[in-house]
């Protein structure tokens, strides 16, 4: 079989060389639309990476958040449920010891309640009660005043709190410096909590403030709080085992509770993404793939010509015993080989024009970034296209020099 691919490329290039031009725009088909399906494919997949780091940008595609389900639903109506499933950082870390992925943790909860401030101002404040670390890295930038607080601070149940410049001017009361509130009390859940730190924020209509989550406990009338679990894996790649895993493992944690908890990912942005692609990638494939089968025509016009012009050997090689399948393999070799050359050409073609196309696409275009990225999948799907193309359109040439006459061939 090596034998006749390597006689087949060999005859290929003769033809190539005695009738260049003929053979040449023959295989031009081919060449055109290879390099427009790898160009298409190059782009496409420059257009997915580009959209997956926006998806990633705005969203933990590595993270997996749990929380207990805290009711249920009968016919539409929500009720209380008598016994919730307790995630705190005993069970986190008995969770983290048999998790077998690479991940870190992070327990918050978010409520909101009407705080006071010193002369009993009234405040709505959002408040979020945290582990510490924190699971993303803390931006400097973001304090104006004071300090972050701490892993020690949370160990020791500190009453210190985060505040953001809106309240930090609500405890003032005035315009003085804002640093003049940091050690100021702030008074919320029946208790007061002294500010460590002031961070900017983006909404001056929202009043937020932070505080670990072990401060939360200790306040006089904070309720029961049921935090939610945010699992971040080192690989992104195995959210969803890790989902999988953490899901059965709180059910045996609480058996004697029906669904305990529930989970939730983002990487279904990524799933919608890949579909979208997908169609798109289908559609543009069979619009391009005209232009395949336009360059698969000329492969057989390049082999109908070969044989008139090899009728003679045919004879020869049936008279000295070559039967129909060695006939048959010969051609369907040199069909392939003819169409791997013109795909060579057409990757060749494809990557130039990617290459090209991209930065001139960019300057016109301001909203996306094209770029060209050449994946394994672009080079399998251009091997499948010459070997379909070389077996489709090389069997009726193979089969008509099989069944030639010996005797009638030699005599031509």
């Amino acid at each position: 079989m090596m034998s006749a691919f390597s006689r087949a490329f060999a005859e290929t290039f003769r033809n190539l060389r005695t009738n260049f031009f003929q053979t040449f725009l023959s295989v031009l088909g081919i060449i055109i639309g290879v390099g427009a399906l790898v160009a298409m494919l190059a782009m496409i997949d420059g257009l997915e990476a580009y959209a997956k780091e926006q998806i990633s940008a705005g969203s933990s595609l590595e993270n997996l958040l749990i929380r207990a389900n805290t009711g249920t639903r009968v016919d539409g109506i929500y009720t209380e449920r008598d016994t919730i499933a307790t995630i705190d950082e005993a069970l986190v870390a008995k969770l983290m010891d048999s998790l077998p992925y690479a991940a870190t943790t992070q327990l918050t909860y978010n409520n909101s309640t009407i705080g006071y401030t010193r002369d009993s101002t009234k405040m709505g404040l959002r408040y979020q009660a945290y582990t510490l670390p924190h699971l993303d890295p803390v931006q400097d930038s973001s304090l104006l005043h004071g300090r972050y607080l701490t892993e020690a601070d949370a160990a020791t149940g500190a009453r210190l709190v985060i505040v953001d410049e809106t309240v930090a001017s609500r405890i003032l009361g005035d315009s003085a410096s804002l640093d003049r509130a940091i050690g100021q009390q702030i008074y919320l859940l029946g208790d007061s909590l002294a500010v460590a730190g002031i961070v900017k924020t983006d909404d001056p209509e929202s009043l937020s403030i932070g505080f670990p989550l072990s401060t939360l406990t200790l306040l006089a009338d904070a309720a029961t709080p049921h935090p939610t679990l945010n699992i971040a894996l080192a690989d992104v790649n195995e959210v969803l085992a890790a989902q999988k895993f953490t899901d059965a493992w709180m059910k045996r944690q609480f058996a004697d509770i029906s669904d305990p908890t529930e989970s939730f990912t983002r990487t279904g942005y990524l799933e919608q993404l890949a579909q979208g692609i997908l169609v798109f990638r289908l559609v543009m494939g069979f619009l391009i793939g005209i232009a395949v089968v336009v360059g698969g025509v000329g492969v057989m016009n390049v082999l109908l010509m070969s044989i008139a012009e090899r009728t003679p050997e045919i004879g020869v090689r049936k008279a000295v015993g070559a039967n129909r399948r060695n006939i048959i393999i010969q051609f369907l070799s040199e069909s392939v080989a003819i169409s791997a050359i013109g795909c060579f050409f057409g990757v060749l073609l494809g990557m130039a024009v990617a290459l090209v196309a991209a930065p001139i696409l960019n300057y016109f275009v301001d909203d996306l970034e094209f770029r060209a990225i050449f994946s394994l999948n672009t080079l399998l799907v251009v091997s499948v296209v010459a070997l379909l193309i070389g077996i489709v359109f090389g069997t009726y040439p193979a089969r008509k020099a099989a069944r030639l006459d010996p005797v009638v061939a030699i005599r031509r």
